[in-house]
C-alpha cells in the first residue's frame, strides 16, 4: 500500500542533460523498426499473413484513403468495421495507404509504431541508471514476447496505443501529470477497451495528486470510461450489422468468470503461462510499482473471457503491456533505491535478469527466423499469387483462402473461401490454397466440399500452379 500512496519523484534533469542523450534511444528505434519491418514483410511474403486479420485491415484504411466508409466485406458483405470494434485511429494510416496501396504499408506502420515505444522508455532508464541499464531496458523491450507475438500475427490497431502508452506511463511515472494524461486521452480512439486504461491511468493522477490536477486526473478517468460506454453501448451497435456488441459475448457472469480464472491460473491453464512470462520479462521487479494497475483492465478482460484464444502469450493480445511493464520496471528499481535503500548489486540483479530473459528466449521468438537463410526466402505461392492478381481483371472479387487473401486485397474486391455466412456476395473466382490450406473457416474437407459445390454452381477450374487452383464464374 506505501508503494501505491508514495507519488513518483518529480525530478528535473540538470539543464544540459535534457538536451544530451538521444543517441541511444534513437538507435533502439531504428535498429528495432528495420528488424520489425523485416519480420513483417517476410512475414506476407512467406504466406504467414491472413485475410483474418490484415486483410480486414486493409479494407478498413482502404476505404477511409478513398474517403469512403471503413467497410470490410471480408467480415460481412458491407459490413462497417467501426461496427465490430471502434478504432478510428487507423484512418491516420489512410494517407500512407494512399500513397502505397499494399499491406505493407499496414506492416511497416505497425513495426515503426512498436519501436518508438523504445524512445521514451530507453530515454527514462538512462537518466535514472545510466547508459548499460539503458541497453538493457531497449532490449528487454525491443525482444520482448508481446512485441514479437504481434509482428508475427498480422497487423492490428493496438499499434498505435503502444508508442501511446510509452509515453503517456513513462510521464506519469516521472510525475508529469499533464503530460501523461494528454498522451492517454486518444487512446479511446484506437479500441473501446482502452478507455478503461485512461480511467486508471487518469485515477492514478487522483490518487498522487490534490487540487486543480486531481480535477482533471478525475476527468481523465471520466472520458475513458464516457468513450467506453459511448462505444459499446451507442457507436458499435448502431454501424453493427445486428444492433449488437457481439466482442461482450464471451464474457461469462462475473462471479464465474472470476472463479474459472482462480481455477485455471492455480491448474496452470494458458492464463498462467501468459502470466508467468509477463512478470519474468522484468524480472519480477515490475510488480513494485503501482503503474503496474495500468495492465489491469486488459489482463481483466482476457482472462475473464471464455474464449481461450485471450488467454495465450501469442498473438497480439500482450503488446500494449509491454511499455507499461518496462515502466513499472524502471519505476520499482527508482522506488526501491529512494525506500529501500536497494543497493547497486541488487540492481544489476534485476536488470541482469531481464537481459538473461530477453537474449536467452530470443532463438525461440519469430525475430529468429532472420538469423538463417530460410528467413528471407520468398514462398513460391506468393510469386503464384502475384501473378494470378495481375491477370484477373481489376474489377473482379475473388474470394480467396484465408492465407492467400492478403495477396489480392490491395488490388481486388476479397472475401475469404469457403464463404462464411456474413458473405453474400458471388465471386467472380475463387483462388484456393490446395497444398497449404489454412485450415479456417473450414478445414480440408470443408475445402473440397466447398470446390465441388462450386464447380456445380457453374465455376470452371482455369488454372492450377504450385498448388493453388483458380476457378472462374462462367455465367455471370
Amino acid at each position: 500500500m506505501t508503494a501505491l500512496r508514495n507519488s513518483p519523484e518529480v525530478t528535473s534533469p540538470p539543464a544540459p542533460a535534457r538536451h544530451r542523450g538521444w543517441a541511444l534511444p534513437l538507435s533502439a528505434f531504428g535498429i528495432f523498426a528495420a528488424l520489425y519491418s523485416a519480420l513483417s514483410l517476410m512475414g506476407q511474403r512467406q504466406l504467414r499473413t491472413s485475410g483474418f486479420d490484415l486483410g480486414i485491415f486493409v479494407q478498413e484504411v482502404s476505404g477511409y484513403a478513398h474517403l469512403r466508409a471503413p467497410v470490410s466485406n471480408l467480415l460481412g458483405t458491407g459490413y462497417t468495421t467501426l461496427g465490430d470494434h471502434f478504432s478510428p485511429i487507423t484512418a491516420l494510416l489512410a494517407p500512407f495507404y494512399r500513397a502505397f496501396p499494399s499491406p505493407d504499408t499496414l506492416l511497416i506502420a505497425q513495426a515503426v509504431l512498436f519501436a518508438v515505444g523504445v524512445v521514451p522508455l530507453t530515454r527514462w532508464a538512462q537518466n535514472a541508471f545510466g547508459k548499460r541499464i539503458a541497453l538493457i531496458v531497449a532490449l528487454g523491450y525491443g525482444l520482448s514476447f508481446g512485441l514479437q507475438s504481434a509482428l508475427n500475427f498480422d497487423f492490428h490497431e493496438i499499434a498505435f496505443a503502444v508508442p501511446i502508452l510509452a509515453f503517456s506511463v513513462v510521464a506519469l511515472g516521472q510525475g508529469r501529470w499533464r503530460t501523461a494524461m494528454l498522451w492517454a486521452l486518444p487512446l479511446v480512439f484506437v479500441k473501446e477497451d482502452m478507455g478503461l486504461t485512461v480511467a486508471v491511468i487518469g485515477a492514478l493522477v487522483a490518487f498522487w495528486t490534490s487540487g486543480r490536477t486531481r480535477f482533471w486526473g478525475i476527468a481523465t478517468a471520466v472520458w475513458g470510461l464516457g468513450w467506453t460506454a459511448l462505444a459499446v453501448k451507442v457507436i458499435i451497435p448502431a454501424l453493427s450489422s445486428d444492433d449488437a456488441y457481439n466482442q461482450g459475448s464471451n464474457l461469462p457472469p462475473l462471479g464465474s468468470g472470476i472463479a474459472d480464472t482462480a481455477h485455471g491460473l492455480v491448474a496452470g491453464d494458458s492464463r498462467a503461462a501468459t502470466i508467468l512470462l509477463l512478470l519474468a520479462i522484468t524480472g519480477f521487479a515490475a510488480l513494485r510499482s503501482p503503474l503496474t494497475l495500468i495492465a489491469a483492465p486488459t489482463v481483466a478482460w482476457r482472462f475473464l473471457s471464455g474464449n481461450s484464444n485471450y488467454w495465450v502469450p501469442i498473438y497480439h493480445y500482450n503488446a500494449i503491456l509491454m511499455p507499461i511493464l518496462f515502466a513499472a520496471l524502471i519505476d520499482a528499481v527508482i522506488r526501491g533505491r529512494r525506500d529501500m535503500h536497494l543497493s547497486r548489486r541488487a540492481q544489476r540483479v534485476i536488470f541482469g535478469a531481464v537481459a538473461v530473459v530477453a537474449i536467452g528466449s530470443l532463438p525461440f521468438t519469430p525475430l529468429s527466423r532472420l538469423a538463417n537463410a530460410d528467413g528471407w526466402r520468398v514462398d513460391p505461392q506468393a510469386v503464384t499469387a502475384a501473378d494470378i492478381a495481375s491477370s484477373i481483371p481489376a474489377g473482379d472479387s475473388i474470394a480467396a483462402s484465408n492465407n492467400l487473401v492478403p495477396q489480392f486485397v490491395s488490388t481486388h474486391d476479397v472475401t475469404v473461401f469457403p464463404q462464411r455466412p456474413a458473405d453474400t456476395s458471388t465471386p467472380d473466382w475463387i483462388v484456393v490454397n490446395r497444398a497449404h490450406p489454412p485450415g479456417w473457416p473450414l478445414d480440408r474437407v470443408g475445402d473440397d466440399k466447398a470446390i465441388s459445390d462450386a464447380l456445380a454452381d457453374g465455376y470452371v477450374l482455369t488454372a492450377d500452379v504450385d498448388g493453388i487452383e483458380v476457378l472462374e464464374r462462367v455465367a455471370r
